[in-house]
């Protein structure tokens, strides 16, 4: 590197931290002259784990004073989850840390500037996560373009006004203020002012949809006003209730709008037996009702007869029409005429078999998840599909996987992956922990040993363009 121009090695630099901020953080340990071409880089994409990182990132950002001579480190994509990889889980309940809250506004305050990417991704308590995921939405971005928020509360928790505490900063009061009201046709609604983003292109909301149960208007309002150009959307849903709704919502506005058709052929589902009188004849037989008799004979054993069952019918259930209804409620896909993507992922639903009848018909059951594919079916490009094969749904690695992804330019979670992508991803990302890191520099390991994160970043070199 001594033969390199500076020229060239800035440029290496700027193409080498687009990870985790794993590659900026060795790169300023390796000598000063490292440290000078790639301070401007250094913070460029920053993932923070859990409280303790973020507080230790929050008194560095306040404390070190700026080098003489040198840019300031802008921060450009950031990745926030209120868990660290091992606590990342819904299922596991914590107390939220009382600062968690001023010491996260003290954080995007200073990347707001320059951010064009943010992930905000909580783990906590629904009222916990709607504060904190709030409280990062009342912030002005003037670049951000791309905004990822994952939480187990619903939109409208989010436009409940957070009573005020100790730990958080003092800066007068919130700009957004909330009412709850009814509107003409009976719904209630709660009436928000979110602070407008114009440079926003892509939202993914990964939340708490309710089935839409009361009502439409804080996704309505929250999308509309913070997003007036938003060309992407798309909504993961985390809880297992409602989807029925939800496919009854989204059919309407799809074939609304001219996404899909208005009458969806949906397949049939599964064959089901039906137990009729058993009969002693060991062959199949056709009933005349154009089902099919199946008759199974008893099994025999030395000393135990099992009988296995009687004659069934095996019940085919032809395709049934889902007609799309009239959009009478608040549009949640934007009618801007600049939406090119409206991508979709259900809850886990089909995972779960322990419900019972009832319940299976209020939370949605497999019929509903087959309108959904026969929405995707029927659909043009503008819709997008993405079926859920893990029972905890959007989680931390689909998360960061797409942060990654979205980092380099590639889909993310604008398209669908196989099911292993996304933990193999992760798992990168994971081993470039700050904690279990390997030190960069070569005074302290000796010249001739390298470190693993070195050959990951000359291996990321090497796939970029410009070679």
């Amino acid at each position: 590197m001594d033969a390199c121009p500076p020229e060239l090695q800035i440029l290496i630099f700027s193409f080498a931290c687009t990870d985790d901020g794993s590659t900026g953080r060795s790169l300023s340990l390796v000598s000063r002259t490292f440290q000078r071409l790639s301070y401007e880089f250094q913070w460029h994409s920053l993932a923070i784990r859990g409280h303790s990182q973020a507080v230790a990132f929050a008194r560095m950002i306040y404390s070190q004073e700026p080098i003489p001579g040198l840019p300031r480190r802008p921060i450009h994509h950031l990745f926030i989850s209120t868990r660290p990889v091992a606590l990342a889980c819904d299922h596991i309940h914590l107390d939220m840390p009382p600062t968690w809250i001023g010491v996260l506004r003290g954080i995007l305050r200073h990347a707001a500037p320059t951010l064009k990417t943010l992930a905000v991704i909580c783990f906590e308590a629904p009222l916990d996560s709607a504060a904190i995921i709030s409280q990062a939405l009342r912030l002005h971005y003037p670049c951000l373009t791309e905004l990822t928020i994952r939480g187990r509360c619903t939109s409208r928790q989010l436009s409940q006004p957070v009573s005020p505490s100790p730990e958080r900063d003092e800066e007068g009061p919130d700009p957004v203020e909330s009412r709850s009201d009814t509107d003409s046709a009976g719904e209630e609604v709660t009436s928000s002012t979110w602070p407008s983003i114009p440079t926003l292109r892509r939202l993914h909301l990964a939340a708490a949809f309710q089935g839409f149960s009361h009502g439409t208007h804080p996704e309505h309002i929250l999308i509309n006003e913070l997003a007036p150009s938003l060309t992407h959307l798309r909504f993961s849903v985390l809880d297992l209730w409602g989807s029925k709704r939800i496919a009854e919502i989204l059919h309407g506005e799809c074939a609304d709008l001219g996404i899909a058709d208005p009458l969806l052929e949906v397949s049939p589902s599964p064959p089901r037996l039906s137990s009729i009188p058993p009969s002693s004849s060991n062959t199949a037989q056709l009933a005349n009702s154009g089902g099919t008799h199946v008759s199974i004979p008893i099994i025999r054993f030395p000393r135990l007869t099992f009988p296995i069952a009687g004659r069934s019918r095996l019940e085919l259930r032809p395709p049934t029409p889902h007609k799309a209804s009239r959009v009478t409620w608040h549009r949640l896909i934007p009618i801007n005429g600049l939406l090119q993507l409206f991508a979709f992922q259900p809850a886990p639903t089909e995972l779960f078999d322990f419900y019972c009848s009832c319940c299976m018909d209020v939370r949605g059951d497999g019929d509903v998840m087959r309108v959904f594919e026969a929405l995707a079916r029927s659909a043009d490009e503008r819709f997008l599909y993405i079926p859920c094969h893990k029972k905890s749904g959007y989680d931390f690695d689909d998360a960061q996987t797409d942060w990654l992804e979205r980092i380099v330019g590639c889909s993310g979670c604008w398209a669908e992956r196989r099911r292993d992508e996304g933990r193999e991803i992760a798992a990168e990302a994971v081993e470039s922990l700050p904690d279990e890191e390997q030190t960069f520099d070569g005074r302290a390991h000796g010249k001739g040993r390298h470190s693993s994160r070195l050959k990951a970043a000359v291996k990321r070199i090497r796939r970029a363009s410009f070679w």
